[in-house]
C-alpha cells in the first residue's frame, strides 16, 4: 500500500537528536498494533512491542529500538498528521487513493459519502463553539448529553474501499462538506465520469448545480421539505410519465417486482451567489417505490396509531377537570405518537347541578340543600380515513435527483445503485463497535484525534481490500472458502469477511529452541488457501536464521 512512503514524503523529518524510526515506520508499527489487538491507547504499544520484537523485526527488515515505540513518539506522529496547520492528510489520501487504485485495478464508476457521530465522555471546553471539534449537537448515537465530533468517509464501489475521511466538529450540518468531498475524489479517481451518491443532506441545489457546472455526475434522495411532498402527491394522483415495476437483477420470469417508479426530466436553475452567474441544467426527478419499505412503513404507522388511540382512550376514562392540563395531554400524545394528523380530537363539557345537603344524617323534604355546578369534561376522538389513506399512498415512494443521462444510469440502476449506500455505514460500525474501534477516546487534543482517525481509516482501507482481494478471487475461481466458521467446518461462503480471515491465522507459534535454533507452526490448509486467495507468498511464514539476539 506504501503507507510507509505517502507519510514520510509529506511529514517532515523528526526532532534532530531523535533517532530511530521514521514517522512512517512509527505508523505502520501503530496500524500493525491497531489492527491486531483492536485497541488504539498508545501506552501499550511499547510493552506489545517488547513482546514481539522478533518478529517485528523479521517482519519488516528494520532494527526497532524497543524505545522507538513509547507513547511519547506515537503521540508526536498522531499530532503532526492532525494539526490543522499542515495539509499533510489530504495530499497523502490523494497519493495513496491514486496509488491502490492502480495497483489493485480498482473500478471507478461509483463513490458516495457519508458522515456519523462519534460520542465523547470528555469535558466541554471554554473555547468558542465554533473553534471545537468536540461540541454538542445532533447525535446518531442518540447521546444528545455527550460531546461528539463527526467523520466523514466518502467509499469506493462496489469494495466500499474509503479514499478519504475527514473529521469534522460535532456541531453544524453536512451540507457543506459534500461539495469538497466529491472535488478531492475527482483528484483521487482522476476523471470525474463516476456516479457520486450521497444522502438527502448533499442534495442542495447549490451542490447539485456546482457539480453539474464542473462536469460531474450525482443521484441524490431529495428532502422530502415542502412543496416536494405536494409534488410527490400529485404525480402520485396522477402519474406524468410510464409507471413502470422494477425487479432485482438477474431476475427469473417468474419472479414479483420489488418496487415500481417513474421519471421525469426538469429545468433546473441556480444563481451564483459570488459571480451572480446563472446555471442551467436538466435533471431527472426520479419517483420510486420499494414494496419492502411500503410495508415497514404502513406496519409501523398502524401500531402508532393503536398506541395512539389506546393512550386517548386511557385518557377518556379520566379526563380531570382542567381543559387547558387535558388539552396539553392530548397534544403530547399525538406529537409523540406522530399521528397529528390523523386522528380528530375534540374537548367538551358538560355541565350539571347537584343538590348537595348542608346537614349529615339521612335527608328529608324540608332538609336545608344548595346546588352546586359541575362541569364535566369529554373527551372524544376519531381516525381520519382521507389523511390515513393518503398517508398509505405515499408510503415507500421516495424522490431522487440526478443528471446523468438515462443511457448511464437508468431508473433500475439508480434503485439498485443507492440501495447500497450502506456501505459507508459498514466502516463506521467497524469504528464503533467492531475490530477497529475508535471508542472511548482517551485523547484530550484535538489534532491527535484527527490524526487517529486518520489511521483508522488506513486500517479500515486494510480491512477493505483483504476482503475485496480475496472475493475477487473466488469468484473469478467461481468458488467458495470453508473453515471459517467455529462448529460449522463445512459452511462454505463466497464472501468472507477480514475479520474472520484474520482470525483463521490465530494459533500460529513462534518457538525458540535451546540450541538458538526457531521454528514456526506449520500453515494448515486453509491458511495457505487464504494466502493464495490474496496472492501473498507462504515464504513470509520462512524465519529467518540465525535468530536475532
Amino acid at each position: 500500500m506504501e503507507v510507509q512512503k505517502w507519510i514520510d514524503q509529506e511529514l517532515p523529518r523528526a526532532h534532530g537528536n531523535r533517532k530511530g524510526l521514521s514517522y512512517g515506520q512509527l505508523a505502520i508499527l501503530l496500524l500493525t498494533y491497531m489492527i491486531s489487538q483492536s485497541d488504539h491507547r498508545l501506552c501499550a504499544v511499547e510493552s506489545w512491542v517488547k513482546r514481539h520484537h522478533h518478529s517485528l523485526e523479521w517482519a519488516t527488515g528494520w532494527t526497532i529500538d524497543l524505545k522507538d515505540a513509547t507513547d511519547d513518539r506515537l503521540a508526536d506522529l498522531l499530532k503532526l498528521l492532525g494539526s490543522s496547520a499542515n495539509e499533510a492528510i489530504e495530499s497523502i489520501e490523494t497519493n495513496l487513493g491514486r496509488h491502490l487504485i492502480r495497483a489493485y485495478e480498482l473500478p471507478t464508476e461509483q463513490a458516495r459519502s457519508d458522515t456519523s457521530s462519534f460520542s465523547v465522555y470528555h469535558q466541554p471546553k471554554d473555547k468558542a463553539e465554533g473553534e471545537n471539534l468536540l461540541n454538542f449537537g445532533y447525535s446518531k448515537d442518540h447521546r444528545p448529553d455527550l460531546v461528539q465530533y463527526r467523520q466523514m468517509l466518502a467509499t469506493l464501489d462496489p469494495l466500499a474501499l474509503p479514499l478519504l475521511g475527514a473529521t469534522l466538529p460535532g456541531q453544524g450540518g453536512d451540507e457543506a462538506h459534500y461539495l469538497p468531498t466529491w472535488r478531492q475524489l475527482t483528484e483521487i479517481i482522476g476523471h470525474k465520469n463516476f456516479l457520486f451518491l450521497a444522502d438527502c443532506k448533499a442534495s442542495t441545489w447549490a451542490n447539485r448545480a456546482i457539480i453539474d457546472r464542473e462536469g460531474g455526475i450525482y443521484c441524490f434522495p431529495l428532502a422530502m421539505t415542502s412543496p416536494r411532498p405536494q409534488i410527490l402527491s400529485t404525480w402520485l394522483d396522477n402519474p406524468p410519465t410510464e409507471v413502470i415495476k422494477i425487479f432485482e437483477p438477474d431476475h427469473l420470469e417468474s419472479d414479483l417486482p420489488i418496487g415500481e417508479g417513474f421519471e421525469m426530466t426538469l429545468g433546473s436553475l441556480w444563481q451564483d451567489p459570488d459571480s451572480q452567474k446563472w446555471h442551467r441544467w436538466t435533471e431527472r426527478w426520479l419517483a420510486v417505490c420499494c414494496y419492502a419499505l411500503r410495508e415497514r412503513q404502513i406496519k409501523g404507522f398502524s401500531q402508532r396509531l393503536l398506541k395512539a388511540e389506546q393512550a386517548l382512550k386511557k385518557l377518556a376514562d379520566r379526563p380531570g377537570k382542567d381543559t387547558l392540563v387535558l388539552e396539553k395531554k392530548v397534544a403530547e400524545i399525538l406529537k409523540r405518537y406522530r399521528v397529528k394528523d390523523y386522528i380528530s380530537t375534540a374537548i367538551e363539557s358538560e355541565i350539571n347541578y347537584d343538590k348537595i345537603y348542608e346537614k349529615g344524617g339521612r335527608p328529608t323534604a324540608n332538609s336545608p340543600s344548595r346546588r352546586v355546578r359541575q362541569t364535566t369534561l369529554i373527551l372524544t376522538y376519531h381516525q381520519c380515513p382521507s389523511e390515513i389513506a393518503a398517508f398509505k399512498r405515499d408510503c415507500g415512494w421516495r424522490l431522487y435527483a440526478t443528471n446523468a443521462l438515462p443511457e448511464k444510469l437508468t431508473l433500475e440502476k439508480a434503485v439498485f445503485s443507492y440501495r447500497e449506500q450502506w456501505q459507508p455505514e459498514r466502516g463506521f460500525h467497524r469504528f464503533k463497535r467492531g475490530l477497529l474501534p475508535a471508542l472511548p477516546i482517551y485523547f484530550q487534543d484535538e489534532d491527535k484525534i484527527r490524526g487517529l482517525m486518520f489511521l483508522l481509516t488506513i486500517a479500515l482501507q486494510v480491512f477493505t481490500l483483504m476482503e475485496f482481494v480475496v472475493r475477487r478471487q473466488l469468484a473469478s475461481e467461481q468458488q467458495s472458502l470453508a473453515g471459517l466458521y467455529d462448529g460449522n467446518p463445512k459452511r462454505a461462503t463466497p464472501r468472507p469477511t477480514t475479520e474472520r480471515l484474520l482470525s483463521a491465522f490465530g494459533g500460529l507459534t513462534l518457538y525458540f529452541h535451546r540450541d538458538g535454533s526457531t521454528e514456526i507452526s506449520s500453515l494448515n490448509s486453509l491458511q495457505l488457501r487464504i494466502l493464495s486467495l490474496m496472492k501473498v507468498h507462504p515464504s513470509i511464514y520462512t524465519l529467518p536464521f540465525p535468530a536475532p539476539t
